[in-house]
């Protein structure tokens, strides 16, 4: 599945680019976020809890920067698994700023597998469409603050 976007804030590029690459602010943005284990400065899992449809429980995801330039770009591959399925992702954001707003080109490809993989892609589809659209919301409210 494949997700792109933008997203525009009130901020300097330093400052969404700081936020989304530590574990400790960007983990509280994340929907049904229960723990963070950071491994590493390029390293973290969290325990998010999720539910699509009539299934609900916690998904376990690893994290790790793959690229990274200051303010301007950075890379993610995560790979997780909890109810029954597996997740394996790539996220990319590319960061511009003008006149103190900053505009986050992204995109994310997910690969879903097992008992979870087998609900089909639009109903998981519509369910990360959800996730994301929150995410967003959080980490808007947490960068106009």
């Amino acid at each position: 599945m494949n997700f792109d976007g933008t997203f525009e804030v009130n901020a300097t590029s330093e400052k969404v680019f700081n936020t989304v690459m530590d574990p400790n602010e960007v983990s509280s943005c994340i929907p049904g976020f229960k723990s963070l284990n950071v491994i590493s400065p390029e390293e973290y899992s969290v325990v998010v809890r999720v539910g699509i449809a009539f299934i609900k429980g916690d998904f376990n995801i690893k994290f790790k920067v793959v690229e990274k330039e200051a303010n301007k770009h950075a890379k993610l591959s995560g790979n997780g698994q909890g109810l029954g399925g597996t997740v394996d992702l790539e996220a990319i954001m590319d960061l511009s700023e003008a006149d103190g707003k900053t505009k986050m080109d992204w995109k994310a490809d997910a690969k879903v597998g097992g008992k979870l993989g087998s609900m089909g892609q639009r109903l998981i589809g519509g369910q990360a469409q959800k996730i994301i659209k929150e995410l967003f919301d959080n980490l808007e409210k947490k960068l106009s603050s």
